[in-house]
This record gives structure tokens, sequence and C-alpha cells, in this order.
């Protein structure tokens, strides 16, 4: 694994009114690593996903991507620079087809006219690249969540991520359908994509995820190897205190 950071946040700072949601966050994430975020609610995870992928801007700082300092205007932006991010809450047209969905940054057209057959064929591809299974004719809003998600990945992944944010992604997924996302994420990191895994789930972390940072209050806490970490001591990192209130954490 290449040791050069790809990504490196300096010193970024939100507020919101009465909130500091974010505050002096710099820490770094290797290229081709999975990387974990975690903290209790609150702690700042989401809000520094949303702007590493150009939902939200910082108040002051920045972040760095391959070196450059960037601050993107608009998901838009974010995306043709390589960053990709499927929300807690995914987001969807429900009226429209899978294939709509895929394609609906730049649906095909054939002399001025929406081209039906190139947006099913695109939509086919996009998902094939992730292994997902999905009818491109379904509407969206038919879907159960796995295949949802599965759907929002392929989207990030089409038009190009090579940084993923997966912001609380088996939150509503069945066990079998989070062994297919664990699959998955293994299949993008081996063709060079970098995860980002924000998660309050230890398990998964320690299975799934070489480094994790920890936030607390919306500041920097750690960021260490998986492989030197505990429960124990994350969750101590995570609150401040002795981990008395584990089992809540775990299973929050």
């Amino acid at each position: 694994m290449d040791e050069k950071p790809l990504l490196r946040f300096c010193s970024i700072a939100k507020r919101f009114p009465g909130v500091t949601a974010l505050q002096g966050v710099s820490f770094e994430v290797r290229r081709g690593a999975c990387h974990a975020w975690m903290g209790e609610n609150g702690a700042g995870k989401s809000t520094l996903g949303k702007i590493l992928a150009g939902v939200l801007r910082p108040d002051e700082g920045h972040f760095e991507l391959e070196g450059r300092p960037r601050c993107f205007h608009s998901p838009r932006d974010a995306r043709r620079a390589g960053i990709g991010i499927v929300h807690q809450e995914l987001s969807f047209c429900p009226n429209l087809s899978v294939a709509e969905n895929l394609c609906l940054a730049s649906l095909p057209r054939r002399r001025g006219v929406f081209d039906r057959s190139a947006t099913w064929a695109r939509a086919r591809q996009f998902l094939a690249e992730v292994g997902a299974e999905c009818d491109v004719h379904e509407e969206m809003g038919r879907l159960p969540a796995g295949q949802t998600q599965l759907v929002q990945i392929a989207t990030a992944v089409a038009g190009g991520a090579r940084v993923l944010v997966l912001d609380e992604p088996t939150s509503s997924l069945s066990a079998a359908d989070s062994q297919r996302l664990e699959e998955l994420i293994g299949r993008l990191r081996r063709r060079g994509t970098t995860i980002i895994y924000v998660s309050h789930r230890m398990e998964e972390i320690f299975r799934i995820c070489d480094t994790v940072t920890v936030l607390r209050d919306g500041q920097h806490v750690a960021t260490l190897p998986t492989a030197e970490a505990d429960e124990d001591g994350l969750v101590r990192l995570m609150i401040g205190r002795p981990p008395a209130m584990r089992a809540c954490l775990s299973n929050g």
C-alpha cells in the first residue's frame, strides 16, 4: 500500500447556530485504506464526510487531495475530483427506474431524445462493476434497502469515485446484505478505491478496516491502526472515560 496520504485534513472547523460541529480537525487517510471514522452521535463524523463530498463547506481549514489543497463548492465538484458518498439516509428518485437513477447525471441521448436502450445498457454495466443484480427497469422505490444501497454505490463508482464515503452503511441492512457489502468493499479496494467507513459498530470496524480515527465533541482524538486498538480503548477515546457503557455504545 502507498504510504503517501491520499487525503490530509488540515484544521477543519464547522459551526452551525449554537453548535460547533468540528474544531481544528487534522489527520490523514492513506491511499487504498479502509479507514473507519468513529465517535458518538454528534461527534462530527457525518459533518466531516459532507465537507469532503462537497455537501458542506468548512468555516476554517481545508483538506488536501493528493497533496493539492481543495475546497469543493458542490457535490458535483467533489464527484469530478473522484469523491463519492453514500449517505445514511439513502437519496434517490423513488418513482424513476434503477437505470434512470444510475444515469441521472448524464442520461444517454440520441439525436436529442432520451435513449432508453442505451440507458438500460449503461445501467447494467454500472451494476455489474459492483456485482449487483437488480432489474434495471424496476422502480427504485420498490427495491429493498440492500439493493438500494448497492445502486447508490454503483452510481458513485460509475462516476469515477476514487474515494468512497460510506456513512453508517449497515444501519438498515440484514446480516446477509451486510456480508455482501463487506465483499464489495474488498473488491473495490483491490481496484484501488479508498474507503472511508463511518460507523460505530465495533465488530465491523475490526473486521474490515485497517485504520480508525476517533472524533469526540467535534475534535480529532486519535488515528491508529485497528491492529493496535481494542474495543475498550476505542470506547474510552470516544467518550473520554472508562467504557462502563460499552454494551450500550456497541448496540446504539
